[in-house]
């Protein structure tokens, strides 16, 4: 980091900032503050996780925080539509961004906030929302909160806020490396317990939450739910947490998703050739993909203080890893 430095790869801003990111792919567009937030709100409840964490990945993600001393990927924390915050973007979109550059057909754009006035508003109208949802990186987040503990000084983390309307929302495959045992017409027949099966001539992508398209034994199927779309507590209409309790648990002998090897999450650009194709060659023996589940669904989930199964979600945009870097050591 230092050597960066000194050879103006990195540079180090002269004043306290925050920075105002735009990301744009095609016709998405999405806004968001970056700056620093405070671990304590973890532990108040002001920044609410959706999904369980492995504690060995927080352990592994706390110790790499204490050997680098910095923050180089934002955690993505959304919120609901704020007219304060949405009035002082629309006064720096119509104004000359610091930077602007495109990355494999998307483009970003940086405005620098130094001005302590600005900051002050921008951090009152943050403040005001009472609740702030990890839509990404959760490990993250409580590797920052471990550290925090064991050093009080390190109490921030590195974090882009985005309303939540900007996020798009899409689904990890669950692709299965066995079927326990069964033949693949059993496994089918077993199915039907749980689901209305039907066999499809080709791909085509879930339509709704209940809803499950499946490859195996080189066929396409949809699987649809026997469970109610107003199942309560919400928990039990998600459909990963359908895969598990009717597909993965009881007939695949898969207890814990974060450990059992014969379970592996891909999010797909294209699954209907790439879900296939990783099937056909041998390395997953099943692969089901599921509905996007709704962000309305995933906040009723915790307010229902339950959590959502791994990868459960997969949330675009990303921000570029060290485009914008926390230095604790500049704290």
């Amino acid at each position: 980091m230092h050597a960066f430095l000194r050879q103006g790869v990195l540079v180090r801003d002269p004043n306290p900032s925050m920075y105002l990111l735009q990301i744009q792919t095609g016709d998405n567009k999405s806004l968001g503050f970056v700056g620093c937030v405070q671990t304590e709100r973890l532990k108040t409840g002001e920044i609410k996780a959706h999904e369980d964490v492995e504690n060995n990945r927080v352990r592994t993600f706390k110790e790499y925080l204490k050997i680098t001393q910095l923050n180089a990927e934002p955690v993505v924390l959304c919120h609901p539509p704020n007219k304060e915050l949405e009035e002082i973007c629309y006064q720096f979109t119509n104004s000359k961004a610091f930077a602007k550059f495109e990355r494999k057909e998307t483009e970003y754009k940086l405005w620098r906030i130094d001005h302590p006035i600005l900051i002050d508003r921008i951090n009152k109208a943050l403040n005001s929302i009472h609740s702030l949802y990890i839509a990404d990186g959760h490990h993250r987040s409580f590797s920052s909160l471990a550290y925090s503990k064991e050093d009080k000084t390190k109490d921030q983390f590195l974090a882009i806020l985005l309303p939540q309307h900007q996020l798009q929302m899409d689904s990890f495959c669950r692709m299965f490396s066995s079927l326990n045992e069964l033949r693949i017409d059993h496994f089918i027949a077993k199915l039907s317990n749980h689901f209305t099966i039907d066999r499809m001539s080709s791909y085509k992508p879930p339509s709704k939450a209940l809803e499950l398209s499946m490859y195996v034994g080189g066929s396409w199927f949809r699987l649809t739910s026997n469970r109610s779309d107003t199942a309560t507590p919400t928990l039990n209409r998600i459909p990963t947490n359908i895969i598990y309790e009717d597909i993965a648990k009881p007939l695949l002998g898969i207890q814990n998703l974060q450990k059992d090897k014969r379970i592996a999450y891909h999010h797909y650009e294209n699954p209907s050739q790439q879900k296939k194709e990783d099937v056909d060659k041998g390395e997953y023996i099943l692969g089901i993909q599921h509905y996007p589940i709704p962000f309305s669904d995933i906040v009723a989930t915790v307010e229902d203080s339950d959590l959502l199964h791994p990868k459960s979600t997969h949330f675009k945009p990303k921000p570029l890893h060290g485009m914008l870097i926390f230095d604790f050591l500049s704290q």
